[in-house]
């Protein structure tokens, strides 16, 4: 018991929403959601085995495989997704380094590839902002790369995407996969897809079935998109990914995409 108590205590520390009270209304939401994802309606599903991410309320899941651990940290109020989807954009600002910085900080702080105690603004490699959430992709002092989607002091999710050991980039014109799901429950369910690019591409774009265009930001060989709705956790292939460069555009189904 003594063992467990330890563990339960040294967990509490990683939670984004400590020391807060949820209200009626959000408590009511909360258990609604655990109970969907009992009775198995609310879907994840990680872009290729390796990074493989389990999305629960309220506490951290962990599973290293292939050399990255990818991580999941949802915000236990179900307020600060409500925040970001009801303020979200197609199009995204693009921000710098030292723009994100307390976002970078709050990022580096968690232990998602070891806990960076000094962050510059050379370390973040990719930043954007739709509406109030940050989304940003950096390298920690472990070497590892990480993403972070935030609102204000809240953290929705950190994962880890690559470790410390040297991956050579794609091939020129070529934009690959490396992790994609969906979070959340309902009216804030929202997808999230990451990958990398090669030289020459000049843009990445999500095409969704419905019609929906999503302008992905490219930056540092990396290219990242987060949009409301449930495509990014969905068994089939429910959108297109558009890679433009200086001479092609081409459209690819996720399962296509190189991994």
């Amino acid at each position: 018991m003594d063992t467990i108590m330890k563990d339960l205590q040294q967990l509490a520390v990683l939670d984004p929403a400590r020391g807060r009270m949820p209200t009626d209304m959000q408590w009511a939401r909360s258990q609604a959601f655990i109970e969907r994802v009992i009775a198995g309606e609310v879907t994840g599903r990680p872009a290729h085995q390796p990074l493989q991410r389990r999305l629960l309320i309220g506490v951290t899941a962990a599973v290293a495989a292939g050399g990255a651990a990818a991580v999941a940290v949802p915000a236990l109020l179900p307020g600060a997704a409500d925040k970001a989807v009801a303020s979200w954009t197609a199009v995204p600002s693009a921000r710098t380094g030292e723009q994100v910085l307390p976002q970078a900080r709050a990022c580096a702080g968690n232990d998602v590839g070891g806990s960076s105690s000094t962050v510059q603004p050379s370390d973040v490699l990719l930043a954007e902002q739709r509406g109030v959430a940050t989304l940003l992709i950096m390298r920690k002092s472990s070497g590892t790369t990480v993403e972070c989607l935030s609102v204000g002091d809240d953290t929705l999710a950190s994962m880890g995407l690559a470790d410390n050991r040297p991956r050579p980039a794609p091939p020129a014109g070529v934009a690959t996969l490396e992790t994609m799901s969906s979070l959340g429950d309902g009216d804030s369910m929202w997808s999230n897809i990451v990958g990398r690019v090669g030289p020459g591409v000049t843009g990445v774009e999500v095409r969704l079935d419905n019609g929906r265009i999503v302008q992905a930001s490219v930056q540092a060989g990396w290219w990242a998109a987060w949009w409301p709705g449930p495509e990014g956790g969905e068994a089939e292939d429910h959108f297109t990914v558009t890679v433009h460069t200086a001479d092609a555009t081409t459209g690819y189904r996720p399962s296509q995409l190189p991994r």
